[in-house]
């Protein structure tokens, strides 16, 4: 139920933070307890804060306490200017590991003690960096009651001061618990980190959260200046081995740390280089450094793009609108010469990689509520998976580029299980997360779909566990390969509509295929004796009907054996026609000689 108010209260803090315009008010809290000399033998905590401070941007209010027995206000709060910048810088030096406890509890009172109420002219912000867990004493019974004191104390006055708190676990042991419940019910953003060399990585990161920043897009290290732009800060990761950075101008001169211009602040610390270009030329900028996906073009310029700001983590299968806008001097153009122009597009970095680019539009429709207003609308969520996600929306104009970034999770409202047993069965259980969906307004149906289309529902049954799901597939009875497929619909805790389809699950059935059935016997009945066909009669197979090898060598044998016959008949009635000429001239001469001898007689 807590994370619904915090849901409720995550949705206020931004129509909030976009009214107040993005002024930021940072509060950065670093763990100095004796526990980092081994999570960060190497202080890398003070380059990334000192990146961290260099980026702010100077309309932002800003404060560092440092805490490990006792609290200490490192950086006192104040507006952010180069005095303060550089003091940061110079204090960042000092942060080490002397502490002997790790009080979380009491650097989030101290450093937020001047809030009163929810927040006006500012947008709050809480930094907690540390790697260990609640620890004020040697009594156990004290640790865990300073705990329950953050959580059922300290949570809700954050809340109530309308504050995102973003916390960085740097290391496996910390109370990873206890982060995530801060960050997610204040609508911030936890990290982990198990090697102090990307702490830069996760600063730049939380900066973007905080700050807003405008930037440009950087391709290929080139990028774009235009006259609207005042001020250009580049933020460049190199390794300790690379050579210097090198930037080169539209005009072509080009310069490096030691040889920049006057107008050129240049920042060289482990493992990046920070500069910012006043009153920069117009044109084409070109970087001489190794690329990276996170270096950055940052710019103070009078013509901002704007985006509605998404929450740091909402539920798979929720869509949400980003609306887009561009002001100049503060004022939105809503001109159309300037609108028709704009090309904007979106892309995304997910688990399954980089998703293609969208185009975004101010028609009417998708969801954009007039066409032609100046509010470009994307919808966001759809066909993206579980997980951390990067939204980049790029715009191109005539003579212009912007870039913005936002970083968000999407939380994976009906985590499921598969295992499998050995006795053949496929498990596959499922447990709606409470916190993010309605149950009553849940809807679950599964099917098992085959490679042929055939498809058979199945059912899931509560199990012995409160809220869980579950069905068991029998491989055995099953033949080839199926794919267990999940459906859910319903309502998130906030209300939206929620449609997700879960992973496809493959299962493999184990069934023996049916053995061919037996040729069925048939009696013979006797059958009428049909005259013999005379060996000149055999007739052959039909063209048609190609004749086996056992046809056609009985068909030989017995032509053979009928023309053997024939000749035989042939040659015996040959001699019997023989025979019988020679016999007939010697029974006509005696029956002459006897009728010769009769009629003597009768004479």
């Amino acid at each position: 139920m807590r994370l619904f108010v915090g849901v409720l209260l995550i949705a206020a803090c931004s129509a909030q933070a976009a009214e107040m315009g993005g002024k930021s008010d940072a509060r950065i809290l670093i763990d100095i307890s004796g526990s980092m000399k081994q999570n960060d033998p190497q202080n890398l905590r003070r380059p990334a804060l000192r990146m961290l401070v260099g980026l702010l941007p100077e309309d932002a209010r800003a404060g560092v306490w440092t805490f490990g027995q006792y609290v200490n206000m490192l950086i006192p709060l104040g507006q952010v200017d180069a005095a303060w910048k550089n003091k940061a810088r110079a204090e960042a030096g000092n942060i080490a590991s002397p502490g002997q406890f790790t009080n979380i509890e009491d650097v989030i009172k101290r450093s937020i003690a001047d809030w009163e109420g929810s927040a006006t002219l500012y947008q709050r912000h809480l930094i907690l960096l540390t790697d260990g867990m609640v620890d004020i004493s040697k009594n156990p019974k004290k640790n865990a009651a300073s705990r329950q004191y953050i959580l059922e104390q300290l949570l809700p006055k954050l809340q109530s001061h309308d504050a995102q708190v973003h916390t960085i676990a740097l290391s496996e042991r910390a109370d990873h618990e206890l982060m995530r419940t801060l960050s997610r019910e204040t609508g911030g953003w936890y990290e982990q980190v198990n090697d102090a060399e990307h702490l830069q990585r996760v600063f730049l990161r939380i900066f973007e959260k905080v700050g807003r920043p405008d930037t440009v897009p950087l391709k290929d290290n080139k990028f774009l200046v235009d006259s609207s732009i005042q001020e250009v800060t580049l933020l460049v990761f190199r390794k300790e081995s690379a050579e210097p950075t090198q930037v080169i101008t539209p005009s072509g001169a080009q310069f490096d740390a030691k040889s920049a211009p006057q107008n050129v602040s240049w920042h060289r610390d482990i493992g990046y280089d920070l500069l910012t270009i006043s009153h920069p030329e117009t044109g084409e900028w070109r970087i001489q450094a190794a690329m990276d996906p996170d270096n950055r073009v940052i710019v103070v310029t009078d013509l901002k793009m704007r985006s509605s700001q998404l929450p740091s983590r909402f539920v798979l299968g929720e869509v949400l609108p980003v609306t887009v806008s561009f002001t100049n001097q503060g004022k939105q153009i809503t001109r159309k010469d300037f609108l028709d122009v704009v090309n904007l597009k979106s892309g995304h970095t997910d688990s399954n990689g980089t998703g293609e680019a969208r185009p975004i539009f101010d028609d009417g429709q998708d969801g954009d509520k007039a066409a032609g207003d100046g509010e470009f609308t994307l919808q966001v969520g759809q066909g993206l998976a579980a997980g951390k996600v990067e939204l980049v929306i790029l715009a191109q104009g005539k003579t212009f580029q912007r870039e913005q970034r936002q970083l968000f999770e999407l939380a994976d409202p009906i985590p499921m299980q598969v295992t499998s047993t050995d006795e053949g069965e496929t498990k596959v259980r499922v447990q709606p997360d409470a916190e993010l969906v309605d149950l009553e307004s849940l809807e679950i149906k599964a099917a098992l779909v085959s490679q042929a289309g055939e498809e058979q529902p199945v059912m899931l049954l509560p199990a012995a566990e409160a809220g869980v799901l579950e069905t068991s597939i029998a491989t055995q009875e099953l033949l080839g390969d199926w794919t267990l497929s999940i459906s859910a619909t319903g309502q998130t805790r906030s209300g939206t509509e929620l449609d997700l389809t879960l992973d496809p699950v493959r299962v493999r059935g184990t069934a023996t295929p049916p053995a061919d059935p037996p040729e069925e016997v048939v009696e013979k009945t006797p059958e009428v004796q049909e005259p013999a066909v005379e060996p000149a009669t055999m007739q052959a197979p039909l063209a048609d009907e190609p004749a086996t090898e056992e046809d056609n060598s009985t068909f030989q044998v017995a032509l053979f054996g009928g023309i053997n016959l024939l000749l035989i008949i042939l040659v015996v009635l040959a001699i019997w026609i023989m025979r019988r000429r020679k016999q007939e001239p010697e029974f006509q001469l005696v029956e002459e000689d006897d009728q010769l001898v009769e009629e003597a007689t009768a004479k």
